[in-house]
């Protein structure tokens, strides 16, 4: 009997702490918050973006993790965010794409994307970094109710850094300029030179990609014709071109005559002619 007696003290207390359980759970408000993965930010709440790795791209997505705490409905439910116009340096139209009025929580989703929209063609963003800062904000689905992470900031521009092998095949590839390295990137991708000589099985590659971009300075003409299903050189008068890419036709290179030797030449960002060894 006592034994009996003991299982059924146990299984009420069981019962009633379920019960407690579940009311702590059901009755909680349910809340948004960014949930942003720690080795993929520089910092928590922030992404940062270049386009100057992708020179064929006039706009790109960037797609920020939203997470709900609380229960999964069979219906979608809708969020907001807005931006902070006080801590926001981009413009809405000429750098990112209008934020949507709201965003839905999908049905049984404990989870969702924002996908934010950016644009390349601005040519401030060569030298300067734009960002946007968001928040969410409560609505009729959601509150808010994790203020530590109910914001987030995208950061991007166009702008190159000098890369650190540049400087050891400075012989071949000559003095570091942006334009250069933009160039590089379209005629050769996004493939790194070696970076020291203790790497000697891949001096050849790196030999072979700057002759790549040899090719290309020194003739953009056959290049561009041998690439004409992605690239585009636009004739403005005998002594001028226009080079960009078909797919990105808001950034333009000029291609201009020198007399002095009879040649055409990309200029960089210092007005000087582009050449290489």
């Amino acid at each position: 009997m006592t034994r009996y007696l003991t299982l059924l003290i146990l299984a009420s207390i069981s019962l009633f702490s379920c019960r407690d359980e579940d009311e702590l759970l059901y009755r909680s408000p349910d809340n948004v918050f960014f949930n942003f993965d720690d080795e993929n930010t520089n910092d928590r709440d922030s992404v940062f973006y270049t386009f100057a790795y992708n020179p064929e791209l006039g706009s790109d997505t960037v797609f920020l993790p939203v997470t709900i705490s609380g229960k999964r409905i069979p219906h979608d439910r809708k969020f907001f965010v807005s931006v902070v116009d006080s801590a926001t340096t981009a413009v809405p139209g000429t750098h990112y794409e209008p934020l949507e009025a709201y965003y839905l929580m999908p049905a049984d989703s404990g989870q969702t994307h924002i996908p934010f929209i950016m644009y390349s063609s601005d040519p401030i963003l060569a030298d300067t970094s734009v960002s946007v800062s968001m928040v969410l904000r409560s609505g009729e689905d959601f509150g808010v109710g994790f203020p530590d992470f109910i914001a987030a900031k995208v950061v991007f521009s166009n702008r190159l850094e000098k890369p650190e092998w540049w400087d050891l095949w400075v012989g071949q590839l000559g003095a570091y300029s942006r334009t250069k390295h933009q160039l590089y990137l379209i005629a050769v991708g996004n493939q790194d030179l070696i970076s020291s000589y203790a790497d000697y099985l891949f001096i050849p590659r790196s030999l072979f990609l700057i002759d790549q971009l040899r090719k290309f300075i020194n003739d953009p003409f056959s290049w561009a014709e041998a690439h004409s299903d992605e690239y585009s050189l636009e004739k403005v008068n005998d002594q001028l071109y226009y080079f960009y890419s078909i797919s990105n036709p808001d950034t333009k290179y000029e291609l201009t005559y020198y007399p002095d030797d009879a040649k055409f030449y990309f200029y960089n960002e210092h007005n000087q002619r582009v050449t290489i060894n």
